[in-house]
């Protein structure tokens, strides 16, 4: 398993450590800007919150990537991007400040692909434990193809390496959650304190990661309140999953409300809320439905960017080999608590946050439901022999490459995109920046370039963007030094 782990990381390494560029990079640019600030500052200075503005006056009440109402703002002219919690920052920072290791971009994607291996490792243990197998004993082949499948899915391979935020962090608690429900339920220990305390830290580290624990606790919540009915042994899970779900919330709150208080933080979580969520439009109702329509189009469309080669493996291998055997892909009573507990979620995500759900990073969630998928249909195939052995391994292995190829497609090695994208751009500008400009000045920035998160990281300033035809106005009242970019090449002005 370590040996396919390498080879996956031997597929990404042409795009390792390259520069912050394409296919939504700008979410690594994000916490990497957050951890610079907080190695230079200290995090306790800012309450463990993610600070976006760097020290120094001239850094100072410049909202670059932050706070879209403008609220989250604290009183020495600090932005805060508070969309997601705040342990998807400090999880990283504790780590790199106890191993005295610089926050960069490799160190960073050397982090994700360590929660990689082990998000891999928990779907191997899923699969051994629905099929009830000792995972430790020797190998158990279909929780092996699981492994791999997982791993060389072509989302996977970029969205657990190359780019990481909360929205990547989450998957892996998410992960641990699923497994202790199955733990939990199989084994009817609905009172053992260890496995209670387990699912309530995992559901903690959800919440306090991304929103996607608040849908896990909803879904385990609805679950239990189900079977409640039948058995009261589901008591103890529901006051702990309530009770944890409130703390972790109140916690974010407070925590959040220390950068200017309550109110502020509440007007950005709408303002968020009213763009990323289900029902926020300015149309009439037929084009609020056209949006949606739109917006569910995209979630597809990402699932099959990240998972086609999977699809066609359930197509092929599943519809037509298990018609072959007249028979069904039947889940068994673990089979649908499995099913439950790692599709609910994302389904109630998808339903209350579709605007935020288009994002393919997103579709990273699904990968645990297609991977175990994957692994039991291969279990279940061998069973019934209607495919020979060989064939389903062949079948395995052409997935795997199928998934390679389209990783690389997406995501072309190289100094340029398939679109001629230059991907140096922003780290070759943000560097003569850093290099150039003095700690004292505001920094301008104009012509023909994006100011993203990538170019801030790597200029470790923040930036005031200008409008071509607000140049001569702005030069002339602002003192700063002001840098035009033409053609990519980048000169600078000073007044």
């Amino acid at each position: 398993m370590i040996v396919i782990f390498f080879i996956s990381i031997l597929v990404r390494y042409p795009n390792i450590d390259r520069p912050l560029s394409k296919h939504h990079e700008f979410v690594t640019a994000i916490p990497l800007r957050v951890l610079q600030i907080w190695k230079k500052e200290g995090a306790a200075k800012y309450n463990f919150n993610p600070v976006m503005n760097y020290p120094g006056k001239a850094n100072k009440n410049i909202n670059n990537h932050a706070s879209t109402s403008g609220t989250m703002i604290d009183a020495k002219g600090n932005y805060y991007y508070v969309s997601h919690p705040q342990f998807a920052y400090i999880f990283p920072h504790v780590v790199f400040e106890l191993l005295h290791i610089k926050p960069t971009n490799l160190s960073l994607q050397i982090f994700n692909l360590v929660i990689n291996f082990f998000s891999a490792a928990f779907i191997y243990l899923i699969v051994c434990l629905l099929s009830f197998q000792k995972p430790f004993k020797k190998i158990f082949i279909p929780g092996f193809v699981a492994f791999a499948i997982y791993l060389f899915s072509p989302g996977v391979l970029w969205f657990q390496a190359n780019t990481y935020m909360s929205d990547m962090l989450v998957h892996l608690p998410f992960i641990l959650a699923v497994y202790t429900m199955l733990k939990l339920l199989m084994r009817k220990r609905f009172y053992s304190t260890k496995y209670l305390v387990y699912y309530a830290l995992f559901l903690f580290l959800m919440i306090y990661t991304s929103w996607l624990g608040l849908f896990f606790a909803f879904a385990v919540f609805v679950y239990s309140i189900i079977k409640l009915r039948y058995k009261k042994v589901f008591i103890p899970l529901i006051f702990i999953t309530i009770g944890v779900s409130l703390v972790s919330v109140y916690i974010i709150f407070k925590q959040y409300s220390l950068i200017n208080g309550s109110e502020a933080y509440i007007i950005q979580m709408f303002d968020r809320l009213d763009v990323r969520g289900s029902t926020g439009s300015n149309h009439s109702f037929l084009g609020f439905l056209f949006t949606k329509l739109i917006e569910l189009k995209v979630i597809i469309f990402t699932y099959v960017t990240s998972y086609f080669p999977i699809f066609l493996f359930l197509l092929f291998f599943g519809l037509f080999s298990l018609k072959q055997a007249k028979m069904g892909l039947v889940f068994t009573k673990n089979g649908y608590r499995f099913l439950w507990m790692s599709t609910l979620p994302i389904l109630f995500l998808h339903f209350f946050l579709l605007n935020y759900s288009g994002h393919d990073f997103v579709s990273l969630y699904g990968s645990l439901f297609l991977a175990v998928l994957v692994g039991i249909l291969y279990d279940k195939l061998i069973g019934i022999k209607t495919v020979k052995p060989l064939v389903l391994n062949i079948g395995i292995v052409g997935i795997i490459l199928l998934s390679i190829a389209q990783y690389y497609y997406i995501n072309k090695p190289g100094d340029y995109s398939f679109k001629g994208d230059y991907y140096a751009t922003s780290m070759e500008i943000g560097s003569f920046i850093k290099n150039d400009a003095k700690v004292d000045e505001v920094v301008y920035l104009t012509g023909d370039v994006v100011l993203d998160p990538q170019l801030i990281y790597y200029a470790e300033r923040n930036i005031i963007k200008v409008d071509n035809k607000d140049f001569k106005k702005i030069f002339n009242e602002q003192k700063g030094v002001y840098y035009t970019v033409n053609n990519g090449k980048i000169s600078s002005q000073r007044n």
